[in-house]
């Protein structure tokens, strides 16, 4: 493994990773563990706010298409829309559209936007495939 590209590259992309890392393990138990717990409840405040770091920090990231802004970034203001979204649900008792919205975020912010990062010339991809 190569971790060169990683370990050069900016803050920005150490906050991003680190949470979006962070947010991938929490949400995994998260979606194993019983709900509506208390501790289901402050886990999911600290996995709301992982995933708002990470989707946050992405702005700072450019690149893919020169030095601007690529489509990935509609997946971070979908996020930042979605995040108060689920937590209004839940809060107004519509456990469903909370449980969809979570696991939409899960499956699409994180597993699905988790593979594009291995696309050739991707830091991850680098980091894991070498070149």
């Amino acid at each position: 493994m190569n971790y060169a590209p990683i370990v050069a590259a900016g803050p920005a992309v150490h906050i991003h990773l680190a949470a979006t890392l962070a947010a991938l393990a929490l949400g995994a138990v998260m979606l194993l563990r019983r709900k509506g717990t208390q501790s289901h409840r402050r886990l999911g405040w600290l996995w709301v706010a992982l995933m708002a770091a990470a989707a946050l920090s992405s702005f700072w990231i450019t690149g893919l298409r020169g030095d601007g802004f690529s489509p990935i970034h509609i997946l971070s203001v979908v996020t930042l829309g979605a995040l108060p979204w689920a937590i209004y649900a839940i809060r107004h008792g519509n456990v469903q559209r909370h449980r969809q919205t979570m696991i939409a975020l899960f499956g699409g912010g994180l597993l699905i936007a988790g593979l594009f990062t291995l696309m050739p010339g991707r830091l991850l991809g680098q980091l894991i495939f070498g070149g």
